[in-house]
C-alpha cells in the first residue's frame, strides 16, 4: 500500500493522568527509542523520568516493532507543559481498515473491528470535505504491520518538547513537590500521542482525512447501538458537537462510551484527547487534556482499548498491577481549573 505524507502534527498536549502499567514482570515487545537533544541531554533527571514513561507503554505493548522519538526541553506557549508532534501518513481507507480488521483477529474487541466501515462516512463541518483516505500516525502504522516506513519517511515516529517555563519534579517514586509538576506524567501522555491518539476535528484542511481514532468517534446525531449500526453509522468530526469513543453497548459491559474534547472551537480542548475531567468530574485516563500540579497520572483501561482497536496488541494483565510507587495515587481525584490550550497545566 503507498501512503503520503501529511506535515508533522504538532498536537499541544493535554492530558495526562493516567497510568503506570507496572513495571513487573515485563513481557514487552515495543521498543521506544528516545533520542534526546541537547537540552534534555544535560539534564539527567528528566532524561531518567522520559525513559521510565517510555517503560511503562513498553510494558503494556507487545508488538515487535521501535518507536523513535526525538525529544528536547525549550521554552513552549503560556499553560503548554509538553506538546507532540507525529508523522502523520495517509493511504487507501480500505487498505488501513483491512489492516486493523486484520490486526484485531482473535483479540477481545475483534467483532467491533470486523464492523469496521469500508469507506469514509462522517459528519464534517459546513463547507469542508472529506477525503476516502485513512490517517494514522506511523508509529501506529507500524503496529499494524506496515514496514518500510523508516527508509521511506525517516526514523523519526514523533517529536515531543517539553517546556522549560515549568517546575518540573523528575522524580514521583515519593510523590510530587507542591507547586510542580510530574514531568513523568507528561511523558507518558506525550507518548500516547504519538502511538497514535489523535482526531481530525482540529485539522485546518478543507477536506478532512480522518484518523484510525475517528473510526470510534460518534456523536448524539448518529448513535449506533448495534454492530450493524456500527458500520453504518456517521462518525463526528465537527468541532463543537459532543463526541464520544464508542464500543457499542452492551458487547463489552459497561461503560461502552467515554467522552472526547470537543476541540478548539468547542469545549476549547483539543479534540485529540478524552473529555476534561475538569469539566464532566469523571477522569478517564492519561489521555486527559489537563494536569494538576502535584498530580501523578496514570493509563486506563480506556486508554489501551483506544490504542487496540486502532492495531496496538495490548497487555491489558500488566494494568492490573500498579507500581509500589503508585499506590497512593492509584486513584486520585484532579482539582482546579485553569489554561486548557494543548498539554496544557492546570494549577491548583
Amino acid at each position: 500500500m503507498s501512503f503520503f505524507s501529511s506535515p508533522r502534527c504538532r498536537f499541544a498536549p493535554v492530558g495526562l493522568l493516567l497510568g503506570l502499567a507496572a513495571l513487573v514482570s515485563p513481557v514487552h515487545a515495543v521498543n521506544i527509542v528516545i533520542n534526546a537533544g541537547t537540552a534534555l541531554s544535560a539534564n539527567s533527571a528528566a532524561l531518567a523520568a522520559f525513559n521510565r514513561a517510555a517503560v511503562k507503554w513498553e510494558n503494556l505493548l507487545l508488538d515487535p516493532v521501535t518507536v523513535t522519538i526525538d525529544a528536547n526541553l525549550a521554552s513552549l506557549g503560556s499553560g503548554i507543559l509538553g506538546q507532540a508532534g507525529s508523522t502523520l501518513l495517509a493511504g487507501g481507507f480500505a487498505g488501513i481498515r483491512n489492516a486493523m480488521v486484520f490486526d484485531n483477529t482473535g483479540g477481545a474487541l475483534q467483532a467491533l473491528t470486523d464492523a469496521l466501515p469500508t469507506s469514509a462516512n462522517a459528519f464534517v463541518p459546513t463547507n469542508r470535505g472529506l477525503t476516502n483516505n485513512l490517517a494514522a500516525s506511523k508509529a501506529n502504522l507500524k503496529a499494524l504491520g506496515f514496514t518500510g516506513l523508516d527508509a521511506q519517511y525517516g526514523v523519526a515516529d514523533a517529536t515531543i518538547t517539553f517546556s522549560t517555563n515549568f517546575n518540573f519534579d523528575y522524580d514521583n517514586s515519593n510523590g510530587v513537590t507542591a507547586g510542580f509538576y510530574d514531568f513523568e506524567s507528561v511523558a507518558v501522555h506525550e507518548i500516547g500521542h504519538s502511538l497514535g491518539f489523535f482526531s481530525a476535528v482540529d485539522s485546518a484542511a478543507t477536506n478532512l482525512t480522518m484518523r484510525t481514532l475517528d473510526l470510534f468517534r460518534f456523536g448524539n446525531s448518529d448513535n449506533p447501538t448495534t454492530l450493524a449500526e456500527f458500520t453504518t453509522a456517521k462518525r463526528e468530526l465537527r468541532s463543537g458537537a459532543t463526541a464520544f469513543f464508542d464500543l457499542i453497548n452492551p458487547l463489552y459491559g459497561s461503560p461502552t462510551q467515554f467522552g472526547f474534547s470537543t476541540g478548539t472551537s468547542g469545549d476549547g480542548r483539543q479534540a485529540s484527547h478524552w473529555k476534561d475531567d475538569s469539566i464532566t468530574g469523571n477522569y478517564l485516563g492519561i489521555m486527559d487534556p489537563t494536569m494538576s500540579s502535584g498530580f501523578i497520572g496514570t493509563i486506563s483501561q480506556a486508554d489501551l482499548m483506544a490504542l487496540d482497536v486502532i492495531g496496538w496488541d495490548v497487555n491489558y494483565a500488566a494494568l492490573n498491577v500498579p507500581e509500589a510507587a503508585s499506590l497512593a495515587t492509584w486513584v486520585f481525584a484532579l482539582l482546579g481549573l485553569g489554561a486548557f490550550a494543548r498539554y496544557s497545566g492546570r494549577r491548583r
